[in-house]
């Protein structure tokens, strides 16, 4: 069978910012959420992949906000496997409001690792012979394109204009025993310009996640405008300056 993911919610107040629209980690939570659900659909959720000793990793990840929701707002979130390869499962979103209105969308590329060794293994067949819903929805919006496993940000140069330095939470720790994909984006948004915080809003952000961290790392955040709207991020260890993420996000007037 196949299955596509429709899960509504009505925003509640701690998942809004300071302007009472929807903040980028209460909605990336929720898409989490709904592609677990999605998942176990599937027969593919984190229970799952743990009993076999396998857990997902995200790889990539797109987030482009089109409208964002506001306080007591009902929103509908729609997930769905889009294609399996060898390595890597893609996923699309869509974030509509009651009207049919696309607020947001996002496309993911997800990889399977070995618990045990803490390594990326190809997919294993039960997830490989998935069948993909064939009737995803269409929006007027373009859809996002499938994510490339190395952008062109990637390639860009990169002179950190600013850093902060953290000491990774026992809170930001997932069931995986590694640092939650949501709680990157969270520490990088907090790391950017207070001037940009309280004039502009998020409105694309695209990540690459090239490596673990856990429990009481230390890590570095650094930043770098790219233009006037557009900026580079990486966290790494400052030690090694090993890439655990790197990300480019657009801003645009309040």
């Amino acid at each position: 069978m196949a299955f596509i993911q429709t899960d509504t919610f009505t925003l509640r107040g701690y998942e809004c910012d300071a302007f009472g629209r929807m903040n980028i980690s209460a909605l990336m939570n929720l898409m989490q959420e709904s592609a677990n659900r999605n998942a176990i659909e599937y027969g593919i959720g984190i229970a799952d992949l743990a009993a076999r000793g396998f857990g997902w990793m995200l790889m990539r990840f797109r987030l482009r906000m089109h409208e964002y929701p506001r306080y007591g707002q009902t929103i509908q979130l729609l997930t769905y496997p889009t294609e399996v390869e060898k390595y890597f499962i893609y996923r699309e979103f869509q974030v509509l409001a009651e009207d049919g209105t696309l607020l947001a969308d996002a496309t993911s590329t997800w990889l399977v690792f070995s618990m045990e060794k803490r390594a990326m293994v190809s997919l294993p067949d039960f997830i490989r012979s998935l069948s993909l819903p064939a009737d995803i929805p269409q929006t007027t919006v373009t859809p996002l394109a499938k994510l490339s496993s190395r952008p062109i940000f990637q390639a860009t140069d990169f002179d950190p204009t600013q850093t902060k330095n953290i000491e990774v939470g026992w809170l930001s720790i997932d069931q995986n025993q590694h640092v939650n994909n949501v709680a990157y984006v969270e520490w990088l948004i907090e790391a950017v310009d207070s001037e940009i915080l309280q004039t502009r809003k998020l409105a694309e952000i695209d990540l690459v996640y090239r490596a673990e961290s856990h429990w009481r790392d230390q890590l570095q955040i650094q930043s770098v405008a790219e233009t006037p709207t557009a900026f580079l991020h990486r966290i790494i260890y400052p030690e090694t300056g090993k890439d655990v993420l790197q990300a480019r996000s657009i801003w645009e007037d309040n």
